[in-house]
């Protein structure tokens, strides 16, 4: 399945879901993760989020079980590339 999470979350958090995400995700840009997971990992991300989850916080999860209807657009300078790297 695919995968898009776009969170807003207090600064102190901020740095922790990020590094937890990068484990399974591509970063896209600020607060946005993106990618490919299997069922499995799709639980284990819900429960890191559950864990890092602050008071203040909204996070939005995506799923689409088939990658290839989504049609992606991109205008200015991204963060990095999404492809993955073997």
């Amino acid at each position: 399945m695919f995968v898009i999470i776009v969170y807003d979350t207090e600064s102190k958090n901020c740095a922790k879901l990020h590094k937890h995400l990068k484990q399974y995700l591509h970063w896209n840009q600020n607060s946005v993760f993106e990618g490919s997971v299997t069922e499995a990992q799709y639980v284990q991300i819900k429960d890191i989020i559950a864990e890092q989850r602050a008071e203040k916080s909204h996070i939005t999860l995506y799923r689409m079980e088939n990658e290839k209807l989504i049609i992606r657009e991109e205008i200015g300078i991204g963060q990095g590339n999404v492809s993955n790297i073997l």
